[in-house]
């Protein structure tokens, strides 16, 4: 069973590029159990591609690009990028250049 924390952390570490051996030995969860999670989520593969192509992977599955969590769309209206305002807010402070 993955705990939230440990969703985070494999989620942060796929994309900052490690494989499923080393992120199981760092947070204490078996290979198999992150590849699986990973697999699940739309961070299996090549690190570099699950890069580039998680943003795509978010927005076909109603995901909120900066969590992962499944975002509740309404019926009318305009979709929902993100999951809550916190999300909102550090996407809009990750793309400022300062």
């Amino acid at each position: 069973m993955v705990t939230d924390v440990q969703r985070k952390a494999i989620r942060q570490m796929r994309l900052k590029g490690l494989g499923y051996c080393r992120i199981g030995s760092l947070i204490g969860l078996n290979e198999k159990n992150v590849r699986a999670y990973c697999k699940s989520h739309g961070l299996a593969g090549d690190s570099d591609l699950v890069r580039l192509n998680y943003p795509v992977w978010c927005k076909q599955n109603n995901r909120c690009p900066i969590c992962g969590t499944k975002i509740d769309q309404p019926k009318t209206g305009r979709k929902k990028k993100f999951c809550s305002g916190r999300c909102r807010t550090r996407y809009c402070r990750e793309q400022k250049h300062y």
